[in-house]
């Protein structure tokens, strides 16, 4: 019961900081690297494709779709 919430708190908290921009998050080293490297656009869809995967899992597991 813990990782499937875990899962979906953690994908809406990378939802919500791709869509803030906070500086602690968006300007964190691992961040820039990635933003160098394929761009702020590219960076921001693969971050939000990750928080909505995360979900998408968390809330399949949660209605015993899918097992953990």
């Amino acid at each position: 019961m813990f990782i499937p919430i875990f899962l979906i708190v953690v994908g809406l908290f990378a939802i919500i900081c791709t869509v803030l921009k906070p500086a602690f998050y968006w300007e964190s080293r691992k961040a820039t690297r990635l933003i160098k490297l394929i761009g702020s656009t590219a960076t921001s869809i693969l971050y939000i494709t990750i928080g909505i995967l995360l979900v998408s899992i968390g809330v399949a597991n949660l209605l015993g779709i899918i097992s953990l």
